[in-house]
């Protein structure tokens, strides 16, 4: 399965705040140290904050930081917000005589496979991300808690 640039930039933004501590940011510093647009930072900001991940303020000293601890805030969850997690196949031709209706099982096989992966999500946080890989040389922490693991 193959997750969207949303779901990686949600997890970056998540992980910039994660390090700040505590410490607001401005949209303009997670984009600059995160190499994302600022308009795709502003896309996804209230995603995170509906889901309840993020929480934002305004004015001097404003910005946005995580609404709970990295600890609390499960992989799973984010992945739940920023993708579809439903799966279902479709039927072409949209009459009654549907090809894909005899075989309907296919779409709880799909989305058992798919409630499996996201369950196994489920068993990792923000904070199990922050703290599994250590800075290396003065780059920047969080591409590299995000780069491969060799």
């Amino acid at each position: 399965m193959r997750l969207t640039k949303q779901t990686g930039y949600a997890l970056r933004i998540l992980i910039q705040c994660a390090l700040n501590e505590g410490r607001s940011s401005t949209v303009a510093e997670v984009a600059r140290q995160q190499h994302i647009t600022e308009h795709n930072v502003f896309k996804i900001v209230p995603i995170l904050v509906e889901g309840g991940f993020l929480e934002t303020s305004r004015g001097r000293g404003g910005g946005i930081r995580l609404a709970k601890t990295a600890d609390e805030i499960r992989i799973g969850d984010v992945v739940r917000v920023t993708e579809e997690t439903h799966i279902q196949a479709d039927c072409f031709g949209g009459g009654a005589d549907c090809a894909i209706r005899p075989v309907a099982p296919i779409n709880r096989i799909l989305g058992d496979a798919l409630g499996a992966f996201v369950e196994v999500l489920d068993q990792h946080t923000l904070a199990d991300i922050v703290s599994a890989r250590p800075v290396m040389g003065g780059g920047n922490p969080v591409l590299e808690a995000l780069a491969p693991i060799s």
